[in-house]
């Protein structure tokens, strides 16, 4: 038995009917749609001069292409045959009888021969036999034969006529799928699994981040949901603490205090332990968030007096005012700021070589941003209301604000943006950093640390 549905396998439908046509002694198939953009059965059937004999659905909505009835009504000969089956065919059946059988997902089109994720199981004769098979494949196609009826010209010019208008109004449907699928940014990036990618690789790469990051927002909107809920929102919280702050406290919280385990981040390990079910390993935290027998004061300190200072700095209407003192005490209370100035070599922020302490190292990292300027002449007050207030689709912000030249500024990384994102809106989206996605992670969420 061979499974049936390229990537997995490699095995594609297309090379198991090459396998097969040429010594199989006839071909039943029974395929519920098939376009005209894929023939190929049909035609080697008959230029190999197999018998054949298919069924296909016949209902309102022209399952098989008009084409193809053509294409077998000027065959006229009783070797190739097609019978129509009202309504009920959903199968996909091919069977080259004395090679074996294909039972799969696979309709009888281009799409589902080489592009789509299709599924199915390719029996060879022997193991037809076998497992009788073969008997049930005999009595399927009798039940099948008995309750279709012969393609006829009548049959043809009914579901021609039909196809004709379908195909009018089909083409005014895809105009406005066109229209979505050009100005959504999700849909635009989608990717064919299966066909040879000529993207380059920044666009191979953008694509990605759009479905990563757009899974994972919504990961975080179920975690903000289920912590702000009166029923688990602990007393030291006001109610209305926008639930994406909610969100991202309750997961530092669980991060400092439940996943790291001294000087060790586990957070793979404890990923490969929930990732089977990340709502059995959400459940009890809720009720240790709701009772917060631990020290919350970190929490507390950045919900009601770090987050109210960086959304009112960060403002649509005040963010490209802020003087250089109001930009450091707002972007001295960003996380992933702070933890990259920590980090960052003494001589690059013009510190003296001995050790610093953190606050001191953040401050000068604050006014060192504040110099800074992109390859565009931009400046971080710039790039702050470009990302979070521009126009357009937020990830395609996000990411010109790390990779364009235009907007990316030194040691502003995506983990930097997508907390300001979160607390400077966080009615739209919680914040996000690079904490953010471990915790996530851990508890057995899929999601990417490093994007």
């Amino acid at each position: 038995m061979d499974f049936v549905g390229k990537p997995l396998s490699g095995a594609m439908l297309i090379n198991m009917h090459y396998r097969c046509i040429e010594e199989c002694t006839r071909v039943r198939a029974a395929i519920a749609y098939a376009a005209s953009d894929n023939m190929k059965l049909f035609h080697d059937c008959l230029v190999k001069s197999v018998p054949l004999e298919f069924f296909g659905r016949y209902d309102g909505s022209c399952p098989i292409d008009p084409k193809i009835l053509q294409w077998f009504l000027d065959r006229k000969t009783p070797s190739i045959t097609c019978r129509m089956v009202p309504r009920w065919l959903h199968a996909k059946v091919i069977w080259w009888e004395g090679e074996g059988v294909y039972i799969g997902s696979a309709n009888l089109t281009d799409v589902a021969w080489n592009k789509n994720y299709e599924a199915g199981i390719f029996l060879s004769d022997a193991e037809m036999k076998h497992q009788g098979v073969d008997v049930e494949l005999e009595v399927f196609f009798d039940e099948l034969r008995s309750s279709s009826v012969p393609l006829t010209d009548e049959i043809y010019k009914s579901q021609k006529l039909l196809f004709d208008r379908r195909q009018k109004l089909i083409r005014d449907l895809h105009r406005l799928q066109d229209d979505f699928d050009a100005s959504d940014p999700l849909a635009s990036s989608a990717t064919n699994p299966i066909e040879v990618n000529t993207k380059n690789a920044d666009t191979r790469r953008y694509d990605r981040f759009v479905k990563e990051w757009t899974e994972t927002l919504q990961h975080m909107r179920v975690v903000a949901a289920r912590v702000s809920d009166p029923a688990v929102r602990p007393g030291w919280i006001a109610a209305d603490v926008p639930p994406g702050v909610q969100a991202d406290q309750f997961l530092h919280a669980y991060y400092y205090l439940i996943v790291r385990d001294g000087l060790r981040h586990p957070y793979e390990e404890t990923h490969e332990r929930n990732r089977g079910n990340p709502e059995e390993a959400l459940k009890p935290l809720l009720s240790w968030w709701r009772d917060s027998d631990f020290d919350y004061s970190h929490e507390q300190t950045t919900i009601d007096e770090w987050a109210p200072v960086i959304r009112k700095a960060f403002a649509k209407e005040r963010v490209l005012g802020l003087g250089e003192e109001e930009w450091v005490a707002a972007a001295s209370c960003i996380h992933a700021i702070r933890d990259h100035a920590t980090k960052m070599e003494n001589m690059l922020l013009g510190l003296p070589p001995t050790p610093q302490d953190h606050e001191t190292k953040i401050e000068t990292f604050c006014r060192w941003l504040w110099k800074q300027r992109s390859e565009g002449g931009r400046s971080c007050l710039d790039l702050i209301h470009f990302v979070v207030w521009g126009s357009g689709d937020i990830t395609k912000r996000l990411w010109d604000g790390v990779w364009s030249p235009e907007w990316r500024l030194p040691h502003v990384a995506i983990s930097t943006l997508g907390e300001i994102v979160g607390w400077a809106n966080p009615d739209l989206y919680p914040p996000r950093n690079m904490r953010t996605s471990k915790s996530l992670r851990a508890l057995g969420y899929n999601v990417k640390v490093s994007i």
